[in-house]
């Protein structure tokens, strides 16, 4: 080894030459860095050369080296053993007295790598006392590179070193509070981060309240480092505080309220950078994500949400999206908490405070107030939907500001309220569409445009067809305006709004198909530019909502250019009108059903080849190129300016110290691509196409199979969640094909009375297993309400064949996940790690709350597949819905009451040894406040009355239920209610007619028929009343001319008042009156119609 001319090549590394640095990279990675002696050579050259750029240098090529070298994982070492005493000695001197910092803590970074195979090994056993020894010195020098090995010791060694904490912790409450040094004081801070993820209550508890001791300490460094505004070093300590979220939760749960107090309190500080302030939001962001149910019990929600808000206020125009400042950051948290927390700790609080802010004489309140409620509807839907009353009017006013900058936040808020609330928002449509035409007309600024119809998009998606109608003539023709007019994305607006405006209008766009097809067709062929295929894909978007909107037969001269442009459109090598061409492939194949099969070879050639595609796509991987002439190496927590390196000096063997064992975590760490988000698309395509196109589709069924079971395991959740929901559309598909050729209906209970098919049995195993075992360890909660819903929804159409395997495992498993998610204990709900027992909190948010009502769906679902069987089921999970049943939350209390009283119907006698249990819960939930609760609970009692074989419990409930239902059926306005109580006393009287007062019942129950609302509840209705004609019942025959009227409304449209079955019953008992006495139905010709069938 010839020693000079390696340490001449490191030199050469420096020249600012680019051929220079070629040659000398080349020479150290071909030359030199093969050959153990380098390792030597490069040590001392960290000691002893007289450039510290070269001694970095050095030590930066060292570190590389050491896992090849140095003997790792038990492979022979290629450095003999006098050389390793050597080189451990010459490191701790260059690491302690190298009069550069950045090379101390180079060096320092080789000893820590050594260090990774040496302790282990049981080598260098004296090190950590030496780095003790060097961080408990009188000399700040000392200290600062004592602590900073300290904290890469434990950065690489935390497990071998964990057995002296309490040493460290000692030696730290000590150096956290160093008074000569902030880089001592900060290496402790970053040494205690890695300290905290070694020490935890089980194996060390008495260390876990030493670090307890420390946080004040820690929080004084972060407020350190904050006020300096050194990002570098914030950066490092926040990153420990974000850490601290992630561990052992009693390292800090007695400590998060005023964690979460520090943190705000720098996030609206003014006075510090705005990367810090940014940092300290998301900070609290971190709080929600890892420890929401313990945020939620502290109750922070609506102090965050008031400071939030106050940020908003900052809010500029000229901010980009992409930028990380207070105000938007403050955004992004809002719209978290709506979403993780419950609406009366975010939504109350900010609807409470929307009226000051819009009606504050500052426009950055009134702006900021819109945006926060804008950026908070997404979370809270539902309780949004029920305050429209009080936020309409706030809306429309600020639409009207004088200053555009609250109309442009207005018109946002207008979309997300559309967007999430799209049939709430169509009723309003008088009030609204003009104001939002007015403004598009009356606006002479193109981002007021691009604003305007954005809104105008979305609040035309929840308007009625005959309502939608009156606005086209204006709009249409300023539509066309605004596109022909305007730059790509006003086009892209524009052409966004003629979508939702052809899928409102329905078949009244007819006459404006022709002029906007001629308008948008020349877009569908441009190829250049990323601007111009993104506006080609919104085009063939919107001409696929034409299509729906005008029909199949209007629409068909179009079609081929179309899927030719579609077609062509998958080999542009552009993913997002590649994702168009696919959803167009789904509208057309949804209009044509199973006449897409001329389209058919193409569209799923192209959603095949999307799901097969590798990921691992080049343009998205980091390219160091030869050239790069700077290179910033900064290593540790000193504070100096880092030192430049020139040249692309990187790891010459692929290899580093550092590279993990355990390769395969790393699978785990997957970023969400591009190409990924298109496999989503392509798998919901293949859905769409299946569902529409049943029978044309068989032949690729086997194929869509194993290509979705295998994306059923794929790291991003929208494609794992995409493959089940299509996994489950192709097998109903496949049933209702077979039903269609012949096989027999499907019939309630285990075993199976119908077998299916073979393809249909095999295919159910399958799918079942693939979803089954993906369900069990799920975390996506998403995914999980999806898995859930197609779970329920099968059911329902398909019957329990998927649940007959051979051993019974599907259904156990099926029970078994549908409880955890009952109980919030599903790996889906698990947002706190090894979280401490809280008190059961009684408010869920709504994204909490969509899983559970999808579990409590797939309850529904088994209850309809199985029938009275399903009362197995039932006393697994009637303790979970009976809990929720007594929820302090509306929507808790009536979907669980709603269940309840199905499973009621569906169990039918079976539910009798349940009905004193049943009966208390439904007579307390009888006096409701909310109306869906009390709605659902008098559907479930009148259930019970029928279904229960315990007459002597049920009968002694009569005059209770009826004094309770007497004020709803004299109210004709009840709606719902009314209809649902209809129902109930018509079950009542079916169960036990001799035990009700049946005439003064019958009259008044006739004023209430029709019913308006529940059509369902004509089933137990008419039912009644034909039974009591068939028993000669005279009371009924006493009201026979006042029922008559009512027959011939319930035969009339809407066809939907009566199933099949007691629209027979009906027909039957108008034959027989008319039988008795034709002039009963002479003035009701539909009536005599039917007599005469």
């Amino acid at each position: 080894m010839d020693e000079r001319a390696l340490v001449q090549t490191l030199e050469n590394v420096m020249t600012p030459d680019t051929n220079v640095v070629k040659q000398a990279t080349v020479a150290l990675r071909e030359n030199f860095f093969k050959d153990p002696q380098s390792f030597p050579v490069l040590i001392q050259c960290i000691r002893s050369h007289h450039d510290h750029r070269v001694r970095q240098l050095a030590a930066v090529e060292a570190r590389s080296l050491i896992a090849k070298f140095w003997g790792k994982d038990n492979a022979r070492p290629k450095i003999t053993d006098d050389v390793k005493a050597q080189i451990r000695e010459s490191l701790l001197v260059s690491a302690t007295q190298d009069d550069s910092p950045i090379v101390r803590h180079s060096a320092a970074r080789v000893v820590a790598g050594i260090a990774r195979i040496d302790l282990p090994g049981g080598a260098w056993q004296n090190l950590p006392s030496i780095v003790t020894q060097a961080a408990s010195s009188d000399k700040v020098g000392d200290r600062e590179v004592g602590t900073y090995l300290l904290y890469t010791l434990l950065e690489t060694l935390a497990d071998v070193v964990a057995d002296k904490w309490r040493d460290f912790l000692q030696l730290f409450a000590r150096t956290i509070s160093d008074g000569e040094s902030i880089t001592v004081r900060l290496n402790t801070l970053l040494a205690l981060g890695r300290m905290s993820e070694v020490i935890n209550t089980e194996e060390c508890p008495e260390a876990v309240g030493m670090f307890r001791e420390l946080l004040p300490h820690m929080v004084n460094i972060i407020k350190e480092v904050a006020a300096s505004g050194d990002e570098d070093k914030s950066n490092q300590a926040f990153e420990v505080f974000q850490t601290l979220l992630l561990v052992d939760n009693a390292l800090i749960s007695a400590h998060l309220g005023d964690l979460v107090q520090f943190f705000t309190e720098l996030a609206v500080n003014k006075g510090l950078t705005d990367d810090i302030r940014s940092k300290a939001l998301h900070f609290l962001m971190s709080c929600l994500r890892h420890k929401k149910m313990k945020m939620q019990a502290l109750r922070v929600g609506e102090s965050l949400t008031l400071r939030a808000m106050e940020l908003v206020t900052e809010f500029k125009e000229s901010e980009e999206e992409s930028d990380m400042t207070p105000s938007r950051t403050a955004l992004g948290l809002l719209d978290f908490m709506a979403s993780a927390l419950p609406p009366s700790q975010v939504i109350v609080p900010l609807l409470n405070a929307l009226p000051q802010y819009a009606s504050h004489s500052d426009p950055a309140y009134r702006k900021a107030g819109t945006l926060s409620l804008g950026y908070c509807v997404e979370g809270a839907p539902e309780f949004i939907a029920t305050q429209l009353s009080s936020i309409f009017p706030i809306i429309i006013t600020l639409l009207n500001d004088p200053e555009a900058a609250v109309r442009h936040a207005a018109l946002h808020t207008i979309t997300q309220l559309a967007d999430d609330l799209s049939e709430e928002l169509g009723k309003e449509h008088a009030r609204l569409m003009p104001l939002l035409i007015r403004i598009l007309e009356t606006s002479t600024e193109p981002d007021m445009w691009n604003r305007s119809c954005n809104a105008i998009d979305t609040v035309l998606i929840g308007i009625e067809q005959h309502d939608v109608e009156a606005y086209l003539p204006t709009l249409m023709p300023k539509l066309l305006e605004m596109f022909q007019k305007g730059d790509h994305k006003l086009k892209g607006s524009t052409v966004s709004a003629i979508g939702s405006a052809a899928i409102a209008a329905k078949t009244s766009f007819q006459p404006y198909f022709e002029t906007m097809m001629n308008a948008l067709s020349p877009f569908i062929t441009i190829k250049d530019g990323d601007e111009e295929l993104d506006l080609r894909g919104v085009v063939l978007d919107c001409m696929g909502s034409i299509a729906d909107a005008v029909g199949k037969e209007a629409f068909t001269p179009y079609v081929q250019p179309l899927m030719t442009s579609a077609e062509e459109s998958l080999q542009l090598g552009h993913i997002r009108l590649r994702e168009t061409s696919f959803m167009f492939f789904s509208t057309i194949a949804k209009l044509y059903g199973e006449d897409f099969q001329p389209f058919l070879a193409v569209a799923m050639e192209a959603v095949f080849h999307s799901l097969d595609q590798d990921e691992t796509d080049e343009d998205d991987q980091l390219e160091i190129s030869e050239e790069m002439m700077e290179k910033i190496i900064s290593v540790g927590a000193s504070g100096t300016d880092p030192a430049a390196v020139s040249g692309d000096i990187v790891d010459m063997d692929g290899m580093s110290d550092f590279e993990d064992d355990d390769e395969e975590d790393w699978d785990e760490l997957n970023v969400v691509n591009a190409i990924a988000l298109e496999k989503e698309v392509a798998a919901e395509t293949i859905g769409e196409i299946l569902a529409h196109c049943k029978v044309a589709s068989l032949p690729y069924l086997e194929r869509v199979v194993t290509t979705l079971v295998e994306k059923a395991g794929h790291p991003y959740e929208g494609v794992r969640k995409a493959a089940i929901s299509t996994l489950w559309r192709a097998y109903a598909s496949l049933w209702q094909v077979s039903e269609e050729r012949g096989m027999q209906k499907w019939e309630k209970g285990l075993p199976l009375k119908v077998q299916p098919t073979e393809e249909l049995t095999k295919f159910g195993q399958v799918v079942a297993g693939c979803t089954l075992s993906a369900l069990k360890t799920e975390e996506d909660r998403h995914t999980v309400k999806d898995i859930c819903i197609n779970i329920a929804e099968t059911l329902k159409l398909c019957g329990p064949a998927f649940l007959a395997d051979s051993n019974g495992n599907n259904i156990l498993e099926l029970t078994t996940q549908v409880v955890m998610i009952l109980q919030k204990v599903h790996p889906s709900q698990m947002d706190d790690d090894d979280e401490e027992e809280l008190a059961e909190l009684d408010e869920s948010s709504e994204y909490d709350w969509q899983v559970i009502d999808a579990a409590m769906d797939v309850c529904l679902g088994l209850a309809e597949a199985l029938g009275p069987q399903y009362v197995d089921v039932w006393k697994i999970v009637d303790k979970h819905m009976i809990k929720y049943a007594s929820s302090t939350e509306p929507r808790e209390r009536s979907v669980s009451v709603g269940v309840i009283s199905e499973s009621i119907k569906h169990m039918g006698e079976l539910v009798t040894p349940h009905t004193e249990k049943l009966l208390k819960l439904l007579m307390h939930r009888l006096s409701d406040e909310d109306p869906d609760t009390k709605a659902n609970t008098i559907y479930g009692l009148g259930m019970l009355a029928l279904m229960s074989q315990d007459s002597q419990k049920i009968l002694a409930q009569y005059p209770s239920i009826l004094l309770k239902l007497e004020p709803l059926l004299g109210n004709p306005e009840g709606g719902r209610l009314l209809d649902n109580a209809a129902g109930c006393v018509a079950r009542m009287i079916m169960a036990h007619p001799d035990n009700v007062p049946l005439a003064d019942l019958l009259n008044a129950l006739v004023t209430l028929l029709p019913l308006k609302e529940d059509f369902e509840e004509n089933e137990p209705v008419y039912t009644m009343l034909v039974k009591l004609y068939q028993s000669s019942n005279q009371a009924v025959f006493n009201i026979t001319q006042q029922l008559v009227p009512v027959f011939s409304q319930v035969l009339s449209p809407p066809e939907d008042q009566l199933n099949a079955n007691t629209r027979s019953q009906v027909i039957e008992l108008v034959r027989f009156l008319a039988g008795k006495e034709p002039s009963l139905i002479q003035n009701y010709p539909n009536l005599v119609a039917a007599a005469a069938q």
